[in-house]
């Protein structure tokens, strides 16, 4: 693939170009944070400027995703990259976020864990489970949710994480294809919000969400300046130190030496 070179395009004499970032969450406050990638995205922000002003635009995962095969400054973030989507769009050579293996949350145990998911739902076939439509859970999940639409429950729109979050405190979900933070983020405002039951999944990976733009000119050329920004070793530490600040201590521990072979700019500044 030939690159050109982003300077020859966008001079540091220029106006800001803008990046119109399409996100399903904008929180109005740190206390409505529920995902590490808004923290992330204020020190993105920092460091695209001046030269690249992101805007955040808050729309429906689908939504987004209409959005980001037209061509134009359209982009997003922690998106999961695929050959299939690669052929669609252009993403990032680091991530911005990685996230622990998803897991299988209810309000009571399914069993040991690892729990395979596809012998729980022939085994429980009443089971009903929350997950947002337009996301990819990855391809084996992504299967699995085709082939069983009746147990699994697809919400949409820029509140889905936490509706289906309120749905299973209320019974109305069994459980959610979710990550555990970001379950728990979206009940803290409950008074009395239920004991959630995290379970693994056999054969779930660590979760790389990349930011990705649209496969134009000007989508490569956002994508190449983001590249540079990310080669910084200040930015590398402090997105290593937001992981940390988001996540458990458990859950951290478990992300730290993927996010240090990942971030290696941020080894000395961590030791």
């Amino acid at each position: 693939m030939a690159f050109a070179v982003f300077g020859a395009v966008l001079p540091a004499q220029a106006a800001p170009q803008p990046m119109l970032l399409l996100e399903n969450h904008l929180p109005q406050s740190d206390a409505d944070r529920i995902n590490v990638e808004t923290l992330i995205l204020q020190r993105l922000s920092q460091s695209a400027a001046p030269e690249l002003q992101i805007q955040p635009v808050q729309l429906s995962t689908l939504r987004a995703w209409q959005m980001l095969k037209q061509p134009g400054n359209y982009c997003a973030l922690s998106k999961i990259k695929t050959k299939e989507r690669e052929k669609l769009l252009y993403f990032a050579r680091l991530p911005t976020t990685i996230y622990p293996p998803l897991q299988l949350i209810g309000t009571r145990t399914f069993g040991k864990t690892p729990l395979d998911l596809a012998r729980l739902l022939q085994q429980q076939s009443e089971l009903k489970i929350g997950v947002i439509k337009g996301r990819s859970y990855g391809a084996e999940l992504d299967k699995l949710i085709a082939h069983h639409p009746k147990q699994f429950f697809q919400r949409s729109g820029a509140e889905a994480a936490q509706n289906l979050a309120l749905m299973l405190s209320k019974g109305r979900l069994d459980a959610l294809l979710e990550f555990s933070a970001i379950t728990t983020r979206s009940l803290q405002h409950l008074p009395e919000a239920p004991k959630l039951y995290p379970h693994q999944l056999t054969g779930q990976p660590l979760v790389r969400g990349y930011l990705a733009c649209n496969k134009s000119e000007l989508g490569l050329q956002m994508v190449q300046w983001i590249d540079q920004k990310m080669a910084d070793a200040a930015y590398q530490t402090d997105v290593l130190k937001l992981h940390q600040q988001f996540f458990s201590a458990d859950d951290f521990a478990l992300l730290q030496p993927e996010l240090l072979k990942v971030f290696p700019q941020a080894m000395s500044q961590t030791d």
